[in-house]
């Protein structure tokens, strides 16, 4: 395989999960229509991660300080990061510290299963942030998620008349959510096939995502094997024996598509407005 076979070496299996909208795990559309709630037509969807995997948990509630609140500006237009650290956001409630939570259609990498819950991946407060140009919403959506609104009949929206906003997950120790919030990628290797309707073909890359270079292509009803996921943004990339190609496709709100028999019940968050 000489280069390509270097470009496309095997990685360590990593487990992805992408956090349940309200419809697919209570039976109500919304949290708005459960009882209780003050009849609001929207509300953050959020999806708290607790400090332990017994039910009796509770999240946290992180002091960010100057470093992770300067990576949080960086992470947001000045509209986004306005609404984000104003309370009631939703990542800020009563003060300025940060909850410990994620938004549903987000992806998660889950590090392992204890009980009922997952343990999943987040930056650790007491470490220096990253760089922002290297991990974002479209580098590293496992780690910066898109703020997610869930409307009075489920619809899932933007928040403030259609803000790109983003947070982060974070924490001061491991976090859990319950198996129950969650839908994980299936399981890999995953048999699949191309769909009839893929015309005329779909492309092959090199390395996922925009700056990947056409390699190969299959051919409408060919089979193929995922041995690797890449989640770039609203996008998920397979790897298969012909390189990268792309499982889920969703640059505008509300029209995604699957090229293959690959999907999940899960819609990602509404693109960014810069995705095209």
């Amino acid at each position: 395989m000489g280069d390509l076979g270097t470009k496309l070496a095997t990685h360590p299996t990593v487990r992805y999960a992408r956090l349940l909208h309200d419809f697919h795990w209570m039976k109500f559309p919304s949290r708005t229509r459960t009882p209780g709630w003050a009849g609001l037509r929207s509300t953050p969807e959020t999806v708290p991660l607790w400090l332990t995997p017994r039910k009796s948990s509770h999240k946290d509630d992180l002091p960010l300080g100057q470093a992770w609140m300067a990576y949080l500006r960086s992470l947001n237009d000045d509209r986004g990061y306005k609404f984000i650290t104003w309370p009631p956001a939703g990542w800020f409630n009563k003060n300025l510290n940060a909850d410990t939570l994620g938004f549903a259609g987000n992806v998660v990498e889950v590090l392992g299963i204890e009980g009922n819950s997952a343990r999943v991946r987040t930056f650790n407060m007491g470490d220096k942030p990253p760089d922002p140009a290297k991990w974002n919403f479209e580098t590293h959506p496992e780690l910066v998620h898109k703020f997610t609104v869930i409307t009075r009949n489920g619809g899932v929206v933007n928040p403030a008349e259609g803000i790109d906003a983003y947070i982060f997950l974070i924490g001061r120790k491991p976090l859990y959510i319950p198996l129950n919030r969650l839908e994980f990628f299936p399981s890999l290797p995953a048999k699949i096939s191309i769909k009839v309707t893929t015309l005329p073909w779909l492309l092959a890359k090199d390395a996922p995502g925009s700056a990947g270079q056409k390699i190969d292509k299959y051919l409408p009803m060919a089979s193929a094997t995922v041995y690797e996921y890449a989640v770039r943004g609203t996008y998920v990339w397979g790897r298969t024996d012909k390189g990268w190609i792309a499982l889920c496709w969703y640059p505008v709100a509300n029209k995604w598509r699957y090229f293959t028999s690959w999907r999940m019940k899960t819609i990602p968050p509404i693109p960014p407005k810069s995705v095209s």
